[in-house]
């Protein structure tokens, strides 16, 4: 555990932080969340501020909080999986396939994803199948990048998207919009993460004809870069 203090570790590892109430002293009624997950026999549900039930205690886990009607959560279902060792018998591990639902508790997608990440604005979703390829769609339905275009898709930001692909054996980094359309060529052997950092530019790092390392910046709000 990194941090001592809970608020922060909180703030760092939200999905793997909860702290327990005794239900007798706890107002449902003066909790904030449009749906509060609740869990039953080690499984987890959502329920109103009424106490009502409005989505059955049937995940694993659930990653986001809900507090308006615009908001979406993404739900996990445990599974196993395990490999034949050479040097000993098979291993088996835990792994947890995502799926997403809005704040009425209705199925946007079944947990079918290896990780789902949604965008600020929460209209754009990159989706990580389970062979661990990449595809982006809104939250319609409506595919932007296909699957299996890029090799790696990052969540959309700002309307932004990070994404690499490997380019003459070289592993090259670029930057589409939510369209699609490319804001900054794969040419770069480097872009620096912008997700939740709220950064108004980030670095880039490209790598001249004469094998120099040359490092620059890009800016989030003009889209322009700078060497």
């Amino acid at each position: 555990m990194e941090s001592k203090n809970i608020k922060e570790l909180g703030k760092q590892e939200f999905s793997n932080v909860r702290i327990l109430v005794d239900l007798p002293e706890y107002d449902i009624e003066k909790d904030t969340r449009l749906l509060i997950p609740f869990s039953y026999y080690q499984h987890y549900g959502l329920m109103n501020r009424n106490g009502d039930v409005v989505v059955e205690p049937k995940f694993d886990r659930i990653l986001d909080s809900c507090h308006n009607s615009s908001d979406v959560i993404r739900v996990g279902l445990h599974y196993t999986y395990g490999f034949n060792m050479e040097t000993k018998g098979p291993s088996t591990y835990l792994g947890t396939k995502w799926g997403l639902i809005d704040s009425d508790g209705n199925s946007i997608l079944e947990p079918n994803y290896n990780g789902i990440g949604v965008s600020d604005d929460k209209k754009i979703l990159t989706l990580r199948h389970m062979d661990g390829q990449y595809e982006v769609i809104t939250i319609d339905g409506v595919v932007i990048i296909p699957k299996g275009k890029y090799l790696w898709v990052d969540t959309s930001e700002k309307g932004l998207i990070r994404v690499n692909s490997f380019i003459d054996e070289d592993k090259k980094w670029g930057i589409i919009d939510a369209s699609g359309n490319i804001i900054l060529p794969l040419q770069y052997s480097n872009i620096w993460n912008f997700v939740g950092k709220k950064r108004e530019w980030i670095t880039i790092e490209a790598i001249d004809e004469h094998g120099n390392k040359r490092v620059g910046s890009f800016n989030l709000k003009t889209r322009k870069a700078d060497f």
